[in-house]
This record gives C-alpha cells, sequence and structure tokens, in this order.
C-alpha cells in the first residue's frame, strides 16, 4: 500500500493516501482504515469525491472540523459510554 498521508486545505478539501476501507460515512463523520489506524473525519456536509480503494486513495469535501486517530487497543465506542455513564452518575 502506499504511504500514508493527509492533505487537507482550507478545512474544505481533503486528500488521503494508504486509505484501506472506508468503515462508515455519513454528513457528519468519515471512519476510514489506514495504514496508520483508523481515521475518524468529523464535520458537516462531508461528501466523498473520490474513492479509489486499490490506489489507496480518497478525497472529500465539507466542513471538517476534526480529524483523530483511534488510539491502537482502544474501542471507541465503549469508551465514549463509559464516560456517558459516568457524566450520568
Amino acid at each position: 500500500m502506499a504511504e500514508h498521508f493527509i492533505k487537507l486545505t482550507n478545512r474544505k478539501s481533503m486528500e488521503l493516501a494508504g486509505v484501506s476501507n472506508v468503515i462508515n460515512f455519513d454528513e457528519q463523520e468519515i471512519v476510514l482504515d489506514t495504514s496508520m489506524g483508523t481515521l475518524f473525519v468529523v464535520g458537516e456536509d462531508l461528501h466523498i469525491n473520490l474513492l479509489k480503494l486499490d490506489e489507496g486513495k480518497v478525497a472529500l469535501e465539507g466542513n471538517v472540523n476534526s480529524i483523530m486517530y483511534k488510539a491502537q487497543g482502544i474501542d471507541m465506542k465503549s469508551k465514549s459510554k463509559n464516560i456517558l455513564g459516568r457524566l450520568l452518575k
């Protein structure tokens, strides 16, 4: 697989390489498997413009608010439920 990189222009346009799979996507969040781990892109009006998984390339547009990698060995869903549970006590 190609080298992993992210190019973000004006928080509106993003190009990525080293992507192996699109796990989930909607207008608020896109979750990608990359050679460097699971990547979460959060924003508004997100759309995938280019998807060439055989080349590891993805391009998207929208208002990007955050980019986050999932830490190795941490289940993000159970972690967020745990935090929510502590807040509601």
